[in-house]
């Protein structure tokens, strides 16, 4: 009787959990980021505070974290583990699948706040006005695909020229942006699928071409 009560409570609790998510998004919010292409003494990504949370039907909070940049720098798992990944090569060749744009389309990616000051400079003066020029071009289109509602006061950005004799690249940013859990679910769930028609259709190849040879 006790084992019986335990499995049904455990199985009311996933249950729990997997609705609980499939009705939640991730708010990723991402302050104080700075960026200067010139700072050699310090790290480039100067200040950066990330806060991330699960909000149910995007109004309650039931899961929140914060990260800074002094826990990114002094925590092992990510100097021993995660960075290491991502500087690997063949992780970004086997992932390949996961970041094509299709895939990230899929995810329905939403900017509900935006907070951006871009300075460049490049080598020449025309070459700097003409890529102020291609980078607003670009935030305006994400923009436009990427938020329900504009709102000048929630979405501002500037992209400034400067105009020096050595290439200057400065980010100032402040943005939240939304993701629903179920889009998330099901791209891997696709993604896993793919995969594993890919294997089938891979080992029944290789039966016919054995078949063939013995014929």
């Amino acid at each position: 009787m006790i084992i019986y009560f335990l499995i049904l409570t455990i199985f009311f609790l996933i249950s729990f959990i997997f609705f609980l998510l499939i009705f939640s998004n991730i708010e990723i919010e991402i302050n104080k980021l700075y960026f200067d292409s010139n700072n050699i003494e310090k790290d480039k990504l100067e200040t950066y505070l990330f806060y991330i949370r699960l909000k149910l039907l995007s109004k309650i909070t039931w899961f929140k974290i914060k990260i800074d940049s002094n826990k990114i720098r002094n925590s092992k798992i990510i100097k021993n583990k995660i960075l290491p990944k991502l500087s690997n090569k063949d992780l970004l060749k086997n992932n390949k699948e996961i970041l094509k744009i299709k895939n990230i389309e899929k995810l329905d990616i939403k900017i509900e706040k935006l907070d951006l000051d871009i300075k460049v400079s490049l080598s020449d003066s025309i070459i700097t006005a003409f890529s102020v020029v291609i980078i607003t071009t670009i935030i305006s289109i994400v923009l436009a695909r990427k938020i329900d509602e504009y709102n000048k006061n929630k979405y501002i950005y500037i992209v400034s020229p400067v105009y020096k004799n050595k290439p200057t690249f400065k980010v100032k940013l402040n943005c939240i942006i939304d993701i629903k859990i179920v889009h998330i679910i099901n791209v891997i769930y696709m993604l896993i699928k793919k995969k594993r028609s890919v294997k089938y259709d891979e080992r029944t190849s290789n039966r016919k071409s054995y078949v063939r040879s013995n014929e």
